[in-house]
């Protein structure tokens, strides 16, 4: 396998830096104002996964295929998006309640099997959407002198 020839932090770490600001953006808005019109945070979880595969997509290597670096930083970022809005969660109402492990299974696990699949469908469906512009975007069959509209 070759070396990349990307010095640059942001170029050597785009996937990590977009599952991060996917998982951030949508935890510090929902974490603003906790609500969603068809599930929990579902809007500022579209934008979260937006705003991090653009940062992915506009600093994306060569060696990185469109729709599979969307899918896995949708995936991923919408999951931890998941995992940090539960966890707030738990933490809100065990200052309620109390902390306890039972309060800890209930609300984790709950939120994670009630909200899991339609998280997973939003991250997979914006990634796909995402990859899939780019790619179109970025079409060398486009470029060649042959090609008509």
């Amino acid at each position: 396998m070759a070396t990349e020839p990307y010095t640059g932090f942001i170029q050597r770490y785009n996937m990590m830096i977009g599952v991060l600001t996917c998982a951030l953006i949508t935890s510090v808005l929902f974490l603003v104002m906790p609500s969603g019109i068809f599930f929990m945070a579902d809007m500022f979880l579209v934008m979260g996964c937006c705003i991090g595969l653009y940062l992915t997509f506009k600093n994306r290597k060569e060696s990185q295929t469109h729709i599979k670096t969307g899918l896995i930083v949708g995936l991923t970022g919408s999951f931890l998006a998941l995992l940090m809005i539960s966890f707030f969660i738990w933490i809100l109402y065990s200052l309620e309640l109390g902390f306890n492990i039972i309060i800890f299974l209930e609300y984790i696990l709950g939120f994670f099997l009630y909200y899991g699949i339609m998280y997973a469908l939003v991250g997979i469906i914006v990634g796909y959407l995402f990859g899939n512009h780019y790619k179109k975007k970025e079409d060398p069959a486009k470029k060649t002198p042959y090609y008509k509209k």
